[in-house]
């Protein structure tokens, strides 16, 4: 407590030290005009010169104070009171100096700016009662035996109001410094709370990655024997017999759900450790709920339910394609699972930024006080008794883990007794976002007139083997480079090329902008594609250039396909620079 009082006189002091300068030039000038120059002049140098000594050892306190002992602490303090008495005894004797023998109301002035010095005074340290009193008390007693012996007829009044004027700032220092230890006795308890809340995070943080990394491992060790026990039953089956046939049956049914226990636990612990990091990238929504819904539908038919997909036969997302499918078909496992009559639908809408993906089925639905903890661990609905055979309820607890995963806004509506539906709002992907490179397996046909020279610059060896053989079925030449093109290579080119296409980044530090503006040097008006998939392109370097197609990883061959048809169409070879 005594730490933090003397911080804040001594903080306050040496921030008070311009201002007092101020006040004591502004009071010395009104001085001036009753009383004489020498008197002001010695009573404003002692001032200032208290103000600087004031301020100077106040810092040194202050730099010492976080190291200091109690004895220390005891000794600033000593130091700090007769600072005070000091400062004070200069201001009480203003009165006197300034007031005795002169005219014009000089004495009521100096009382005033007394009093307002006490003010400040009452702010800086009456943290400190016993130093801020002792002050106060000599500059009023000053003040007071002045017109007490000076004052004629209207002396003691004043003398008296001064006293008055003691008492009440006396009673105020004593409260300012109850306020004080109190707040700083509630930051100290808000300090040792927040502490305590820091370690016991720490240790819940602890806790809980330790958990996880044991879930990690232990679902890891105990499938070794699982997959060992789906073995050892799949081999019985050969063997079985009508007595053992459903005993058999069991032990798989049982080995299945302790499988998908694990793989939820495992599944769990990867993402509570933050080891899942989304892989994004354009994908055609629709086609994957297609091809779920086939595979899924032999499920339905042996339920007697229908499963059916609707919307869009085309909606390009952005995100990633394990995670995605993972979320759906655990959404699609659930609806079949608690659907025992109508069916399943999994619909795909394509809006104007976003794609929304909706699975909903006519099953049991969920009571209006249970949709809260659907995505809790271990909640199941209509399951009290935990049959395995209808799941670990592990399921929409990754669901929800993975939306918040890939940034994905999901909802749901569910009525009791008449089905449910989950719904999924994810980022369309832009035009040009549509299809990896990696996926140029089956393109569209190009269009090409006659056969395209195209020099390729790509550092990523699977991507620039995939290009190759994109644009070499489309009936392109293609010339490979991993970074710029080498000097001899150039001067032994005869024919130009008719294009360029180029990865933005390149390795070391070169661009695909540095390789189109070299061999635009050779060959002006080269045709030039930059594929890129950094988003903090240098635009104004690209607009510089002129004329470069520019696009966004993974590209959309189409894209490619109709950018080299138009080439082959002009089929312009590039002439030489011309070298005066």
């Amino acid at each position: 407590m005594a730490r933090e009082s003397l911080r804040l006189r001594a903080l306050q002091s040496v921030k008070a030290r311009s201002m007092v300068v101020v006040a004591a030039v502004v009071a010395a000038i009104c001085f001036g005009f009753t009383t004489p120059v020498w008197r002001v002049l010695a009573w404003m140098f002692p001032v200032l010169l208290m103000a600087q000594i004031n301020a100077v050892l106040s810092a040194r306190a202050l730099a010492a104070l976080d190291t200091s002992d109690a004895a220390a602490l005891t000794e600033q303090q000593t130091h700090h009171w007769w600072i005070t008495v000091a400062n004070q005894t200069l201001m009480g004797v203003t009165v006197w100096w300034i007031g005795y023998g002169s005219a014009g109301g000089s004495a009521t002035f100096a009382t005033a700016l007394q009093l307002i010095y006490l003010g400040g005074a009452l702010v800086n340290a009456s943290t400190h009662p016993p130093t801020f009193i002792a002050g106060a008390w000599i500059n009023l007693a000053f003040a007071a035996l002045f017109w007490l012996t000076q004052g004629g007829t209207n002396g003691l009044p004043l003398a008296l109001a001064l006293f008055g004027v003691g008492l009440v700032i006396a009673a105020s220092s004593r409260q300012t410094a109850q306020a004080f230890r109190d707040s700083l006795q509630i930051r100290f308890e808000n300090a040792d709370l927040l502490r305590q809340l820091g370690e016991e995070k720490q240790v819940a943080e602890e806790a809980n990655a330790a958990k996880s990394r044991f879930l990690a491992a232990a679902s890891h060790d105990l499938r070794q024997p699982l997959h060992a026990l789906l073995v050892f039953s799949s081999l019985l089956h050969r063997h079985e017999t009508p007595q053992t046939s459903q005993l058999i049956a069991h032990i798989r049914d049982a080995a299945g759900s302790l499988d998908k226990l694990f793989s939820g636990l495992l599944d769990l612990s990867k993402l509570e450790t933050g080891s899942i990091v989304p892989q994004m990238q354009a994908l055609n929504i629709a086609a994957m709920v297609r091809d779920l819904v086939k595979e899924f539908q032999p499920r339905c038919t042996a339920k007697g339910i229908s499963m059916e997909a609707e919307g869009a036969d085309e909606a390009w997302v952005l995100s990633d394609a394990f995670l995605l499918e993972r979320i759906l078909r655990n959404l699609v496992d659930n609806a079949v699972k608690y659907t025992n009559e109508g069916g399943v639908v999994v619909s795909v809408l394509a809006q104007e930024s976003v794609v929304q993906l909706q699975v909903r089925d006519t099953g049991i639905g969920i009571a209006r006080e249970s949709q809260a903890r659907v995505f809790e661990e271990y909640f199941q609905v209509g399951n009290p008794s935990r049959d395995p055979g209808q799941g670990s309820g592990l399921g929409l607890a990754i669901v929800r883990r993975l939306a918040n995963l890939l940034g994905l806004e999901m909802g749901m509506r569910s009525d009791a007794g008449r089905g449910t539906a989950f719904t999924l709002v994810l980022p369309q992907a832009p035009i040009f976002e549509n299809m990896g490179m990696g996926a140029v397996s089956a393109p569209a046909q190009p269009a090409l007139t006659t056969a395209v020279d195209v020099w390729l610059v790509e550092d990523h060896a699977l991507v620039r083997m995939a290009t190759t053989q994109a644009l070499e079925s489309w009936g392109c030449k293609v010339t490979q480079w991993e970074g710029m093109p080498p000097d001899a290579a150039m001067n032994a080119i005869t024919t130009p090329p008719h294009a360029l296409i180029a990865d933005y980044r390149l390795a070391g530090d070169a661009s695909g902008l540095d390789v189109a503006q070299r061999l635009r040097s050779r060959w002006p008006g080269l045709p030039v594609a930059i594929i890129t998939g950094d988003p903090g392109i240098n635009l104004h370097e690209v607009e510089r250039l002129g004329n470069i197609a520019m696009w966004q990883k993974p590209v959309l061959p189409s894209l490619l396909i109709d950018w080299l048809a138009e080439l082959s169409e002009q089929a312009v070879v590039p002439a030489p620079a011309q070298v005066d």
